[in-house]
């Protein structure tokens, strides 16, 4: 966990407790601290007395209230113009204040991230700044139930990455990112114009199986054509191999040149829930012990929507990638077909 977001969730804790402890003087709806973001922007950490919840309020220029801006919002919280009679914290502010459908820890992590995002900036520039941060946690909240990954998420992420990096250093270059399609729960993880490449993680051990979520996760006809599985067998560790992190800056390092890629990138692993200071948390070391590229075509072990009986959908199943032995394909025939449909793609 980052400093700021350790200030947040103490400034908070502070409130909360007095809040708890219903011994505050006064009038005032709120209990409050505050904090500089920079010389003249001012967050206000609240809490309402009525009912516990709690408020971000950011300074911003008054003729910005005036207009009536809106920013970007969710179901977890609600967005509006607001102003303080207190000494030494008068003028505008937005007001960020927690909806019932918003957990603390959310809206702590949200709070932060936009403190965060407004350090050091001038005021005139809030809006802006503030409008693209709302813009990334709405784009999240509407692929993305939990802020923190599963166990199980985490593991496909990793393979989602490894691939990405692979992708990279096999002269695809960093178009990958813009073909990497994961974080936004399309069909196939990986997808190109008359490409889909689908990657499956295990950590368990032989025989080797992976879950296939839907009827149409296998098509090649939606893919485009042409369809790569590919499984990625990997050993978690705890001292050993590679974190979420690491991958995930090697592949930053591939990209930081490239404005508009860069750009991307983090937007994707931000909406993969991988945005700070989350990404820090995630220990896990994982080894890949071994790898496999596999093509789904006509005979290989799949159950297709258009196989179905009427009435029958929505279909799950496992599947043993012993099973898929005559489908499989060497690293440098893959290789070779991936640069071949990308060619076409950038012609």
């Amino acid at each position: 966990m980052n400093k700021n977001i350790i200030l947040v969730h103490e400034i908070f804790a502070g409130l909360d407790q007095e809040y708890l402890s219903k011994k505050w003087f006064g009038n005032d709806p709120l209990l409050s601290r505050q904090m500089r973001l920079s010389q003249d922007i001012l967050a206000v950490f609240a809490v309402k007395k009525s009912d516990g919840k709690h408020i971000l309020y950011l300074q911003c220029n008054s003729e910005d209230a005036v207009k009536g801006s809106k920013y970007p919002a969710w179901k977890g919280i609600a967005i509006d113009f607001s102003g303080f009679e207190n000494a030494g914290m008068e003028g505008s502010y937005v007001r960020i204040e927690q909806n019932e459908e918003s957990a603390d820890e959310v809206y702590f992590a949200v709070a932060d991230d936009l403190c965060a995002c407004l350090q050091g900036i001038k005021r005139n520039h809030l809006r802006k700044e503030l409008s693209i941060a709302l813009e990334r946690w709405s784009r999240f909240f509407s692929l993305r139930d939990n802020i923190k990954l599963s166990q199980e998420e985490q593991l496909g992420l990793f393979g989602e990455l490894w691939m990405v990096r692979s992708m990279i250093q096999n002269d695809v270059g960093i178009q990958a990112i813009d073909y990497w399609k994961g974080p936004y729960r399309n069909v196939f993880d990986f997808s190109l114009q008359k490409m889909g490449i689908e990657i499956k993680t295990t950590a368990s051990k032989r025989p080797y199986k992976v879950f296939i979520n839907n009827e149409v996760q296998l098509s090649d006809r939606l893919a485009g054509g042409t369809l790569i599985l590919g499984f990625i067998a990997v050993q978690p560790n705890d001292a050993t191999g590679e974190a979420l992190r690491d991958v995930a800056k090697e592949i930053e390092e591939y990209v930081k040149h490239n404005g508009t890629v860069h750009s991307l990138f983090q937007d994707k692993i931000f909406g993969c829930g991988l945005g700070k200071p989350y990404i820090d948390s995630y220990m896990t070391r994982y080894i890949v012990k071994e790898h496999a590229f596999f093509k789904v075509e006509e005979g290989f072990p799949r159950i297709l929507s258009e196989n179905l009986q009427n009435g029958l959908g929505d279909v799950s199943y496992s599947l043993e990638i012993g099973a898929c032995s005559d489908y499989k394909m060497g690293d440098h025939q893959f290789w070779q077909i991936v640069q071949q449909f990308v060619k076409e793609e950038i012609a």
